[in-house]
């Protein structure tokens, strides 16, 4: 007998961890209203959702009025993704600003970001519940969210798997790599410099139960180029090419290779990684320089 002619729900081939969250360090100590951050019409320039007190009366004047601590659950308008929020002081939650402060990652960064850092007054964590199988529409409302809290608070956007926090303004690239995702709005590249040369790798791709990507040796000069395709590599894979062991990326006569990574277990604890091999006859800066140079002219 025939099934049903139901098909099944497009997806990119992947889905997002239950580890993914995001914190918004809010500065105000009145928040907004729960409606002001979604509605259905999304008027005031809220995001278009539905949004309501996890415990309460369910009366609307409820939504209109400053948040408190307590669980918030905000869907998409369509009902495919389903966040919750839970605000907290930062006492509560154990949080105290002045450890990023006074912390290397804040040398360099921009002076209005420290200062909402230094003066958050209150946490709020938002997770995932569930989401849509297309996953992009997900993960655009889920930044919305929290870009829009943000705002509304005078806050900022920590991603502790990224390890970054950022202006509500910030949240999003302005301009897209593609219009369903862009691998800048989760993905980080950072650098350490170590004794055998530097070591360039993703954080980011984990949000998403995917290997994270990594370059050994390199020098310092080919930081720009490592960081561009690493983030290639990235968006690659977010649109749905899967890196298998063995697969290749890169000039066609510098490909480097994708094998098991992920040795240093202080950096990685664990986390599924992919070492971006160059060939035996090449510097890895070699090969990021032939890459660099077959890419077509802006």
């Amino acid at each position: 007998m025939r099934g049903w002619p139901f098909s099944k729900p497009k997806t990119p081939g992947f889905g997002i961890s239950r580890e993914y969250f995001l914190t918004i360090l809010s500065s105000r100590s009145v928040l907004p209203a729960i409606a002001e951050v979604a509605n259905p019409a999304g008027i005031g320039g809220a995001v278009v959702g539905m949004a309501v007190p996890l415990e309460g009366t369910g009366e609307k004047s409820a939504l209109l009025q400053p948040m408190q601590r307590g669980g918030y659950v905000i869907a998409s308008k369509d009902r495919k993704t389903l966040l919750k929020m839970l605000v907290l002081s930062k006492e509560e939650a154990g949080y105290n600003p002045e450890d990023y402060v006074n912390s290397p990652l804040a040398i360099g960064r921009d002076p209005e970001l420290v200062v909402r850092i230094r003066a958050t007054w209150t946490i709020a964590q938002l997770i995932f519940e569930s989401h849509d199988p297309e996953v992009y529409p997900a993960l655009d409302f889920f930044l919305g969210i929290a870009a829009r809290m943000a705002s509304l608070s005078d806050g900022v956007v920590a991603d502790s798997i990224s390890q970054r926090y950022l202006l509500p303004e910030r949240v999003f690239f302005p301009e897209r790599i593609d219009p369903r995702v862009d691998v800048r709005d989760h993905v980080d590249v950072k650098f350490e410099l170590r004794s055998d040369g530097l070591h360039a790798f993703t954080l980011g791709m984990q949000k998403f139960a995917l290997p994270e990507y990594e370059i050994l040796n390199l020098l310092e000069e080919d930081q720009a180029s490592a960081e561009n395709f690493l983030l290639t590599v990235g968006q690659t894979v977010l649109l749905g090419d899967l890196t298998k062991q063995g697969d290749q990326f890169g000039a066609p006569k510098a490909l480097f290779e994708a094998r098991d990574g992920g040795f240093d277990t202080r950096l990685w604890q664990g986390t599924s990684v992919f070492e971006l091999l160059p060939p035996t006859s090449m510097l890895p800066g070699e090969a990021l320089k032939q890459w660099q140079e077959s890419l077509p002219p802006l």
